[in-house]
């Protein structure tokens, strides 16, 4: 995710500073053009026009987003592009002599509601496009059709823009579609690459003919080079860091994930040997005094909010439960913690229901319950004890981390951050569906650790199994974390790296012509 953000920040940094380039070197085109000739002032208007577009082309590539310096770059473009226009409609139309005008109609004038509705930026480049048309096809500067192409494109790339005044819209398909990098901006920087590759090979046809300027131009595009191929391997680097930083610390995150459901152990196995220590369950135990037995032990569920207790016999049956006083006629025996209990372990684990509705995840554990409070008595029965892990457990977790939280009974979410569209509901009981992630999580016990998308949204993810007492999975532990919260700090990384370099590039304009007119200068020695 990361890299595909540098990828396209990167072209569309390249694009930028190279519009800017392009623009500049027309700028110094038309200045040298007015040099030659300082009574036509046409060419001066068209130079300090191409010379704030390009500014105003360096102030996008920084990405400031202050309204009032916003305004301001429309302001200059619109003053740029104007000059550009009124020094095209001031200049004569070469024609050969004797030769008849093109009866050529050119759209000036557009109506005003069509202007209230277009950028005026976009409106003029069409209008410069159409000058530029109308010169190469009713005069004898044929050479002017690439700059009307050029123009065209740009002027329509202008105006894709429009649609991002609706970006903010509601309508998912329609967000999703004017989202920066989404389809339609990618058709506008397409049509402005075209205009301005158009356009700087244009400008080159001129370029290559006055030595100072191409030594200049030249001078500068080899500091683009080496500017661009430094920021972008420095942000490559930088954005590589900072990926491998956020799965690192993610398998940290799970691994707290972990040791607060071993907390949760610990404290279920502790409420267990309180009750099972407890002389009054004891007695009313080895009584067979159910009233009692079953007094005692819901003031116990209730005390400790747990969600099962259950005191069973020597033999596994079960002799009382606190959560439905008439289920007693199943038998434990087979469960690996009841029979290690009644072995005279005292054991913690993880338990997978399925559920009528929804899955769930327990925290089980189980004591001896012996006939004296000595260690060393008759094991006479088993107390078991049991917390269900919810969603309260898993909001913890998020609000000590940060990070989205998910325990799985299976390959099916029991407990989860992840809350749908009406605010309430939880995706309880919905699946993983990536393969690699279950293969490498429920099938060989190994930790997951990459970038998935999770509920359709991307994440950078760690994946943990979840082992029951006798090392069989379960389940699994997740922790994941947005990928756009990583990206938005790397975005602002590269708007800064990139931000340095213009601002080199920029200084570098001083050697850079000092340098081109010392070898113009020996050249012509």
């Amino acid at each position: 995710m990361l890299i595909q953000l540098l990828f396209t920040n990167t072209a569309h940094f390249t694009l930028t500073v190279f519009s800017a380039f392009v623009f500049f070197a027309a700028g110094l085109l038309y200045l040298d053009a007015w040099q030659v000739n300082r009574k036509i002032k046409t060419p001066l208007f068209r130079s300090v026009g191409f010379f704030l577009l390009a500014i105003v082309t360096i102030f996008h590539v920084t990405s400031i987003e202050i309204p009032l310096i916003t305004v301001l770059t429309q302001f200059l473009k619109i003053s740029g592009l104007t000059l550009i226009l009124f020094s095209l409609m001031n200049e004569p139309i070469l024609h050969v002599p004797k030769k008849e005008k093109m009866a050529l109609f050119v759209p000036f004038v557009l109506p005003a509601f069509s202007s209230a509705l277009i950028p005026i930026s976009a409106v003029i480049m069409l209008l410069i496009a159409a000058t530029y048309f109308r010169k190469a096809t009713e005069g004898l500067e044929k050479q002017l059709m690439p700059a009307a192409i050029a123009f065209f494109f740009l002027g329509i790339s202008e105006m894709v823009n429009i649609l991002f005044f609706w970006s903010h819209t509601e309508v998912v398909f329609w967000s999703r579609l004017l989202s920066q990098f989404g389809l339609v901006w990618n058709i506008s920087h397409i049509l402005e690459a075209i205009g301005i590759i158009i356009f700087a090979v244009w400008i080159w046809g001129y370029i290559r003919f006055r030595l100072q300027v191409q030594l200049f131009v030249t001078t500068i595009a080899l500091s683009l080079i080496l500017f661009l191929s430094t920021t972008v391997l420095f942000t490559f680097l930088l954005l590589r860091n900072l990926e491998d930083n956020a799965l690192e610390h993610l398998k940290t995150d799970v691994n707290v994930l972990q040791y607060s459901l071993d907390s949760i152990k610990e404290r279920t196995l502790a409420h267990a040997q309180a009750i099972a220590q407890d002389s009054s369950v004891q007695q009313a135990f080895q009584k067979q005094d159910k009233k009692e037995l079953y007094e005692l032990t819901t003031d116990y569920l209730k005390a400790q909010k747990a969600s099962t207790l259950v005191v069973a016999s020597a033999s596994g049956e079960v002799t009382m439960r606190a959560e439905n006083q008439e289920r007693t006629n199943d038998n434990l025996s087979a469960d690996p913690i009841v029979k290690a209990a009644l072995e005279g372990k005292e054991v913690a684990t993880v338990v997978y229901n399925e559920g009528i509705t929804i899955p769930e995840i327990l925290v089980k554990a189980a004591v001896p319950l012996r006939d004296g409070k000595k260690s060393t008595g008759k094991i006479v029965g088993v107390v078991i004890t049991g917390f269900s892990v919810d969603s309260a457990f898993v909001d913890g977790v998020k609000t000590t981390t940060g990070l989205d939280t998910t325990v799985f009974g299976k390959d099916k979410r029991a407990a989860t951050t992840f809350i749908a569209a009406d605010g309430k509901s939880r995706f309880i009981g919905t699946l993983e569906t990536n393969n690699q992630v279950l293969e490498k999580v429920l099938n060989k016990g190994e930790v997951y650790i990459g970038a998935t998308s999770v509920l359709n949204q991307p994440f950078y993810t760690a994946y943990a199994p979840l082992k029951t007492y006798d090392d069989s999975i379960v389940g699994m532990l997740f922790v994941g974390k947005l990928q756009n919260t990583l990206t938005a700090t790397a975005k602002r990384s590269i708007d800064l790296t990139f931000l340095g370099s213009i601002v080199l590039i920029v200084l570098s304009l001083i050697p850079a012509y000092f340098f081109s007119r010392f070898l113009k200068e020996n050249l012509e020695a």
